[in-house]
């Protein structure tokens, strides 16, 4: 039987039988350009891909040195609903207590938390808030880990605008005209956006916890404080190298590649702005310390890669291939009961992605924090 996430049961396909390799007669087809195999199968109008770079027998779902207590600061518009959708699906896969406020989405003290059984702790953290050393240390283990991620600053910006605009509706956005929209709001800052932390003003300064009108001039000041967050977080993702920065964090945390699959989510479309030198310079000075932050990490990033040896980039382009295959997978709608079974690779052990993890890749944050919620109360009762 499954369980509230279906992670228990087995997905099988139709006649009641576990995909596997040795089930299918058809031949491999070699692709010369990666050096890689796959087999492709079809059954009621459904194809199923088993990709390898070597063959080889079931691998071990257990990972020995695994580490599985890490707070994750979602940073608002930065690819962190996608990130805490992989954390909340690794907390479930791995049967962890995955941290979350009495109500909404926000903890901004321990006193918020679910309360656990005597002797209980928490694994998983990955919901907002506004980081702070010693709140951090007071929610998971003492030997968790902190993983964040940062964007590109007016990208960031411009995502943000749309989004807290179009689907949040916050006031001080739909005040401004929607003709030249972001450019109104870059060039007239004193009429439209006023406050030092906002959604569209150092919103990543305010999320690492900086203080409060802190001045552009007090870069020592600026620069002591990033190396205080360089010191407590193990990694620092960069949304432009977003897979790049889930090897790496694979890598890291000794995580599988099922750990680390996604499908884009909280995306919200809009029209392509481009912004001119000036208004990019004046944009720079009202938010300086998102700037200051994805500048200084996107160095320590480029030095991290540099360590990660000469494979790297190799297991990046078979980590896309990955994606891709899943991706695949999930878009077909009568998935249900089939799975895609990843032979071992020189990067992983054998793997499988079944219904219910594209089910979950594809649930929203609120919808996901509801069902956590419910499978905490059934924990609870049980």
């Amino acid at each position: 039987m499954s369980d509230l996430f279906g992670y228990k049961l087995l997905a099988l396909v139709p006649g009641t039988k576990k995909m596997s390799v040795h089930d299918y007669k058809e031949p491999f087809y070699e692709n010369t350009s990666t050096g890689n195999a796959f087999l492709t199968t079809s059954r009621e109008n459904i194809t199923a891909v088993i990709f390898s770079n070597m063959a080889t027998t079931q691998g071990s779902k257990t990972r020995t040195g695994m580490k599985t207590h890490v707070a994750f600061l979602k940073v608002h518009k930065a690819g962190s609903t996608t990130m805490q959708n992989l954390f909340f699906r690794f907390g479930l896969r791995h049967n962890l207590n995955i941290l979350l406020p009495r109500s909404g989405t926000y903890l901004d003290s321990p006193g918020q938390k679910l309360p656990l059984r005597p002797g209980e702790h928490y694994d998983i953290f990955a919901c907002h808030t506004v980081y702070r050393t010693e709140l951090f240390k007071s929610l998971l283990p003492a030997d968790s880990v902190n993983i964040a991620i940062v964007r590109e600053p007016v990208d960031r910006m411009i995502s943000a605008a749309f989004y807290f605009r179009d689907l949040i509706g916050d006031k001080y956005l739909k005040r401004i005209p929607s003709t030249y929209y972001i450019h109104n709001l870059v060039n007239f800052p004193e009429k439209y956006n006023t406050a030092f932390f906002s959604r569209t003003r150092n919103t990543m300064g305010k999320d690492f916890g900086f203080p409060k009108y802190i001045q552009p001039n007090k870069k020592a000041q600026i620069k002591a404080y990033l190396d205080k967050l360089n010191s407590e977080f193990l990694l620092v993702m960069i949304m432009e190298k977003f897979n790049e920065s889930l090897v790496m964090m694979k890598t890291a945390l000794n995580w599988s590649f099922i750990d680390i699959i996604y499908l884009k989510s909280n995306s919200h479309k809009h029209s392509q702005i481009v912004l001119n030198a000036t208004e990019i310079a004046k944009y720079k000075n009202t938010s300086f310390l998102d700037f200051e932050i994805y500048n200084y990490f996107s160095e320590v990033f480029e030095t991290k890669l540099k360590t990660m040896g000469s494979d790297f980039n190799n297991e990046v382009k078979f980590f896309q291939t990955v994606l891709d295959r899943v991706h695949d997978f999930c878009s077909t709608d009568t998935v249900k009961e089939l799975t895609l079974t990843f032979l071992s690779s020189k990067w992983d052990k054998h793997f499988v992605v079944r219904d219910t993890d594209c089910e979950w890749m594809r649930t929203g944050e609120m919808r996901f924090i509801s069902k956590l919620r419910s499978n905490y109360t059934m924990k609870r009762r049980g």
